[in-house]
C-alpha cells in the first residue's frame, strides 16, 4: 500500500516532469523575430588588402526557427560579425562583388551548429570592392617651410616608415613620405639651439589626392634641427595705395586714383615671423605709396608704379594676387587745382 510520503513524493516527480516538458516546449516552439547586426570584413592577413566598404551596419535578418536557436542566433548579432573573406560566400579576389547577405546569414547560423533558417535579408545584397595592398618602406623626408634656413643636419626620428596603398598606386611616380613642418611648429622656437618637434608624416602635396587610400606606419615623427632664422608668409586680403609727393605740388594738385585700383588684392608678405605676426594681429598696418615727383604733377600722367611700401622691418612683398611683383601700376587722374571751377 502506497504511503503518504510516497504519493506526495509522486506528485512532486509529476509536477517536475511536466514543468521541464513545458518548458522544452516552449524552447521548441517555432518562432520567426527579426534581428539586426554589423558585418566587419576583414582580409586573410593583415595589410593584404584594403576592402571598402569595410563594415556594414545594422542589416536586418528575418529568422525562423525553434524559440531557443533564434534567441541563441538573435544574442550572436548583438556583437558586430567580424568574417574574413573568402569565406561565408564571401569572395576573397581582388575587384568589385555583389555578398548575398541572406546566404551569409544562413552560413552564419551554421557555423553556430543552430538550426535556424533566414527568411529575408535587408539588404539583400551588398556590393564590395577589394584592392590588393603593397607594403613600401621608404626614408623619410624633412619639409621645411620657405625661408627657413637651419645649421647643420636636420635629423629625423625613426628615418623610415612604411606606406601600405594598393598596388595599384605602388609605382606612383614621385612616390615619397613627408615630415611636413610649418611654421606654426616653430614659431615659438629659439634660433641657434637645437631644438626638437613632432610631425605628421602624409604623401606629397602632389599626390594629396591619394591620400585616403594610404596608411602610413607610423603617423608621426620627431624631428630635430637647428634654426638659424625663420621666414613666415601671410596673405593680406586688401592693402590701400596712398599717394605721395612734395607737399606743396600736391597741394596745387587734385591726385584721384581709380576706384577700381584704390586697394591692391590678396599681397602675399614675407619675413621675420614676429614681424608677420604683427600684421596678421592686426597691429602694424601695411601700405602701398604712389610716390609722385613734380614733373609727375605737371604731366598729369595717367598710371604710376607702387614704388614705396609701409612694411615692419625685414618684410618684402612677395606677390600681388597671381603676379609676383611689388610694383604694379596703377591708374589715376591728376587735376590742376586752379583750374577747378
Amino acid at each position: 500500500m502506497e504511503t503518504r510520503r510516497e504519493r506526495i513524493g509522486n506528485v512532486v516527480t509529476i509536477s517536475l516532469v511536466t514543468v521541464l516538458i513545458w518548458i522544452w516546449a516552449a524552447g521548441e516552439t517555432r518562432e520567426d523575430i527579426t534581428s539586426f547586426t554589423d558585418l566587419r570584413l576583414v582580409g586573410q592577413t593583415k595589410g593584404s588588402v584594403q576592402i571598402e566598404p569595410a563594415e556594414m551596419t545594422s542589416i536586418s535578418f528575418q529568422m525562423r526557427g525553434a524559440r531557443r536557436a533564434i534567441d541563441a542566433m538573435a544574442a550572436r548579432f548583438r556583437e558586430p560579425i567580424e568574417i574574413q573573406i573568402g569565406t561565408m560566400g564571401i569572395p576573397a579576389e581582388p575587384g568589385a562583388h555583389e555578398i548575398d547577405l541572406l546566404s551569409v546569414g544562413q552560413l552564419l547560423a551554421e557555423k553556430e551548429d543552430l538550426p535556424v533558417t533566414f527568411l529575408s535579408a535587408d539588404p539583400k545584397v551588398a556590393s564590395i570592392v577589394i584592392k590588393s595592398l603593397a607594403n613600401r618602406t621608404m626614408t623619410i623626408q624633412v619639409v621645411l617651410p620657405d625661408g627657413v634656413r637651419t645649421a647643420g643636419a636636420v635629423n629625423i626620428s625613426p628615418s623610415e616608415a612604411t606606406i601600405t596603398l594598393p598596388a595599384s598606386l605602388a609605382d606612383l611616380p614621385d612616390l615619397s613620405i613627408d615630415a611636413t613642418v610649418s611654421d606654426e611648429d616653430l614659431a615659438d622656437l629659439t634660433p641657434g639651439r637645437l631644438q626638437e618637434i613632432e610631425a605628421t608624416l602624409s604623401l606629397p602635396s602632389s599626390l594629396a589626392e591619394h591620400a585616403g587610400e594610404v596608411t602610413i606606419t607610423p603617423r608621426k615623427v620627431v624631428v630635430g634641427l637647428k634654426l638659424v632664422s625663420t621666414e613666415s608668409t601671410y596673405l593680406v586680403p586688401s592693402i590701400p595705395v596712398q599717394v605721395a609727393g612734395p607737399p606743396t605740388d600736391l597741394d596745387q594738385y587734385l591726385v584721384t586714383i581709380d576706384p577700381a585700383a584704390a586697394f591692391l588684392r590678396d599681397v602675399t608678405l614675407r619675413g621675420p615671423a614676429d614681424a608677420i605676426a604683427s600684421v596678421a594681429d592686426g597691429k602694424m598696418s601695411v601700405i602701398a605709396f604712389l610716390h609722385l615727383t613734380s614733373d609727375d604733377l605737371a604731366q598729369g600722367i595717367t598710371e604710376k608704379a607702387v614704388s614705396m611700401w609701409q612694411l615692419p622691418p625685414g618684410v618684402t612683398v612677395s606677390s600681388i594676387g597671381d603676379d609676383a611683383t611689388s610694383n604694379p601700376m596703377v591708374s589715376l587722374t591728376i587735376e590742376d587745382r586752379s583750374r577747378q571751377p
